[in-house]
């Protein structure tokens, strides 16, 4: 039973086990009746037929409301591990890759054959190996024919050499291209590895007194790369890959 009242009286009462209503406020008798009765004195000016859309706009959104939420299932990031890595060698693919990209015979002992896998949600692991070098954060960025990343936390790599002369690369690769350099004599070097650590090096290269920064203005992210260096440190020589 509901009802609805004005100056404490009660003018409008509905009934829900009868699915009746009635209005005392209309007229000397009030009027009452079933759900099409209420429509028809509620909507005066509609026709049956908007009626019942109207009475059937409100039954689809009552079952929308009462309806309960449907869960949405989580999407799992793939969560990449190390298993263990190797010296170079071991692995067919990774041979036949740096053969193929030329970097064999460049290849220090810094670059390693990284086997790292990932478990999936029914537990079914898979595994994987590619060439890679750890930074200085412990995670390990590798490189495959098919796949470019980090297993772990993302981070530039530093091989300390000097404490006055520095020498950026933004990968690895370049560094090996180049590390016969007479400036790469005496210089440590930074490899940023990612572009997002290009204001990291910058700060970092403040404490140097000489700093060589090799890059290609042609990639993603190095396009403004040497303004920013040479507006920041007039010192910095940039040198082009």
């Amino acid at each position: 039973m509901f009802a609805s009242g004005t100056n404490n009286k009660t003018v409008l009462t509905v009934n829900n086990r009868l699915n009746t209503w009635f209005d005392s406020s209309l007229g000397l008798l009030g009027k009452g009746g079933n759900l099409m009765d209420f429509a028809r004195t509620y909507w005066p000016d509609l026709s049956p037929g908007q009626i019942e859309e109207k009475l059937r706009d409100i039954q689809t959104q009552s079952v929308k409301k009462d309806r309960p939420l449907r869960k949405r299932k989580a999407t799992k990031i793939p969560d990449y591990r190390v298993a263990r890595t190797r010296p170079l060698g071991y692995n067919n693919e990774v041979t036949d890759f740096l053969m193929e990209s030329g970097l064999w015979e460049l290849a220090d002992l810094n670059i390693r054959e990284v086997y790292y896998y990932v478990t999936d949600q029914k537990g079914k692991r898979k595994d994987f190996c590619a060439a890679g070098w750890m930074n200085e954060n412990g995670g390990w960025e590798v490189r495959a024919q098919n796949y470019t990343g980090c297993i772990g936390t993302k981070g530039m790599t530093f091989i300390s050499v000097s404490g006055s002369v520095l020498a950026i690369f933004p990968e690895y690769v370049d560094y090996l291209k180049r590390r016969n350099d007479k400036h790469l004599q005496y210089a440590s070097v930074l490899i940023l590895n990612h572009t997002e650590f290009l204001s990291a090096a910058l700060k970092r290269a403040r404490h140097f007194e000489k700093v060589l920064f090799y890059f290609d203005e042609t990639r993603n992210g190095y396009q403004s790369a040497r303004d920013v260096f040479t507006d920041k440190l007039p010192h910095a020589e940039v040198i082009p890959l």
